[in-house]
């Protein structure tokens, strides 16, 4: 019986000491769509574009491919993480505000590449109409740039 305690714990040190760890690196991920499958990824993204109240001011990360949106006329880039659906027919996608200093194009990873984004939930207008993006973002990315 004493043994059985002992490995109780021990187990609960262990992971009590990981989680420590882990809070000291990253932020508090309100929602992480970061591992679930692409279809359900693309429905919860959906529901955050069509009815975003509830989830506004929350941190999100989330898998996906990096694309960008050069606006020459208006001399804006957006950049967004981009995630298709299982059949890759469709996708969704949400804009993000890297935080920090980067210029573009340098710092940013090719069109295409693998990335993982967390930020915090913001809608903007724009133009008349509203968009939502993460904002603060950190961005990572295959290659193993972060910040």
């Amino acid at each position: 019986m004493r043994k059985l305690i002992a490995v109780w714990l021990l187990i609960l040190c262990i992971g009590t000491a990981l989680t420590g760890a882990a809070s000291c690196e990253e932020p508090a991920v309100d929602l992480d769509l970061s591992v679930l499958s692409g279809t359900v990824v693309y429905a919860q993204i959906y529901n955050m574009m069509c009815d975003p109240g509830s989830y506004l001011g929350k941190v999100i990360r989330m898998a996906g491919y990096y694309n960008y949106f050069d606006d020459t006329e208006h001399g804006i880039v957006y950049h967004a993480c981009i995630v298709p659906d299982a059949t890759a027919c469709c996708a969704q996608g949400i804009e993000f505000i890297w935080a920090g200093e980067h210029r573009w194009p340098e710092d940013y990873p090719e069109a295409g590449t693998g990335v993982t984004v967390t930020g915090r939930l913001e809608i903007y207008e724009e133009g008349g109409r509203q968009y939502l993006h993460l904002v603060d973002s950190e961005v990572n990315w295959e290659t193993g740039e972060q910040t």
